[in-house]
């Protein structure tokens, strides 16, 4: 099955919707999850995931008409990694601890075709709140229209430039680079942030993306050989 993770597809369709929640966790609690090869960044002595919650619209590989395209609401853990020795010195990476969806046959299919690490899970919204339930895990929180009291460039800076993912596929670390030609995130107030899915989470801000992002994922590549490219 790790074949056709492989394939040298290229996806295309637009980001609707984007929300990014940036909490940070104390080290130890992702270490176990984190495979050979890759290393966590560190953010003031903790790890940082940026947690997407975002609506896919009109994707598809790119060979495909767009009239058999596919929509589904996608959130994903994407923990930071210091990937400088694969990008010249610039750390871009991130790694999926877990990703999650309400659609069966999206996850059905993201199993088969990508690095995901999709589960399933309920997705609720009731206007600006929003909560992630699987089981007796959760997390929730809401938005204001409001900017935030504090802003980090620190923070805006890192969550901004991520634009490549890294996974193993079988034995081989790979990499799926994102292209977009632009990706304005602005500050935005998040609110009633709690989860059980880390024991350690601490919310250090949020951002948010108002226009349709237009976007694309790459073929996976093998790092050996990004590091010599890219």
């Amino acid at each position: 099955m790790d074949m056709l993770k492989k394939l040298p597809l290229r996806y295309v369709g637009e980001l609707h919707e984007v929300r990014l929640i940036n909490f940070s966790v104390e080290k130890k609690e992702v270490l176990p999850f984190l495979p050979e090869g890759l290393q966590v960044r560190d953010y003031h002595g903790r790890a940082l995931i940026s947690m997407v919650n975002v609506k896919l619209r009109n994707m598809r590989p790119s060979f495909l008409p767009k009239a058999l395209h596919f929509d589904y609401q996608h959130i994903g853990f994407r923990l930071l990694v210091n990937d400088t020795r694969y990008n010249e010195g610039e750390a871009k990476g991130i790694y999926f601890l877990r990703s999650f969806t309400d659609r069966e046959l999206i996850l059905q299919g993201g199993s088969w075709l990508t690095n995901y690490r999709l589960e399933r899970a309920k997705l609720s919204e009731a206007g600006d709140a929003f909560e992630l339930r699987q089981g007796e895990k959760y997390l929730r929180y809401r938005l204001g229209d409001e900017k935030p009291a504090a802003e980090q460039e620190e923070l805006y800076q890192k969550v901004g430039a991520l634009d490549r993912a890294y996974s193993y596929i079988g034995n081989e670390l790979m990499r799926v680079q994102i292209m977009r030609e632009r990706w304005p995130i602005e500050w935005v107030h998040c609110e009633g942030f709690e989860t059980n899915f880390f024991l350690t989470a601490r919310l250090e801000g949020a951002f948010q993306v108002r226009d349709v992002i237009h976007y694309q994922w790459l073929p996976p590549e093998p790092v050996a050989s990004c590091a010599l490219s890219c």
